[in-house]
């Protein structure tokens, strides 16, 4: 049987949804993050490879992230998992004074559709997680090498950092799902985003809910189209 618990870890300072699974015999127990899934058309995007050098990048390297919004264009099923989300948020609200954790709100589209944005930090403040583990950038993500040299200015890319991309396929009633690079993306793609949620502190003694991006999959393509009102390699 699972249920879902919330625990606080030191690095770096974050409360983490997990979900815990006993064994037959009741007597022990696993932990592990809790990831969701969440299906919608892809209407934004801020996704590797770097290929250029970033701007004021040595002061702002701690923000640079990869991320996407999607919509479920009025999809009750995708209606339905953004209600889990603001159940999730008031799970992690009451672990902290009444008013303390900045509420989370179903952002919308222009077409007031809901909406969901997740990503995830290329790094992690090695004084904030001192013990974390390097994890060397893809080349598919970093293939001039531009982000591992700026692990050298206090910062680190570990596992918590990573984000899976994939292709979905199905033949002979198999589904697979390959492991793709990156720019296979585009705006009005049909896409599966596997996310974890996590309260971070901020200063003031305040708290806040981010969606961590934790894989992305192209489910299907056809329906991609670019428009020029919708953001694109925004890695801020």
């Amino acid at each position: 049987m699972e249920q879902l618990r919330i625990e606080c870890f030191e690095e770096p300072k974050t409360w983490r949804l997990l979900v815990v699974a006993n064994d037959n015999d009741d007597t022990t127990h696993t932990m592990e993050e809790a990831v969701f899934t969440i299906q919608g058309v892809l209407i934004a995007k801020g996704l590797p490879p770097i290929e250029e050098k970033l701007p004021q990048a040595g002061t702002r390297c701690r923000y640079l992230r990869q991320g996407v919004t999607i919509t479920g264009l009025g999809s009750p099923t995708f209606e339905y998992a953004m209600n889990a989300v603001v159940d999730i948020s008031r799970m992690f609200d009451r672990q902290f004074p009444e008013g303390k954790m900045e509420p989370w709100i179903v952002s919308t589209t222009d077409r007031e559709q809901s909406s969901i944005e997740v990503s995830n930090r290329y790094f992690t403040p090695k004084r904030d997680a001192p013990r974390m583990t390097r994890v060397p950038f893809p080349e598919s993500v970093d293939p001039q090498g531009i982000l591992e040299s700026m692990t050298k200015a206090g910062y680190v890319h570990g596992e918590e950092n990573e984000v899976g991309y994939y292709t979905y396929s199905q033949e002979d009633g198999e589904e697979r799902f390959q492991v793709a690079k990156p720019q296979v993306f585009r705006i009005g793609d049909l896409v599966e985003v596997q996310v974890s949620f996590a309260v971070v502190p901020l200063k003031g003694g305040k708290y806040k809910m981010l969606s961590v991006l934790r894989s992305i999959a192209l489910l299907d393509g056809q329906f991609a189209q670019v428009s020029g009102g919708q953001c694109e390699n925004k890695h801020t």
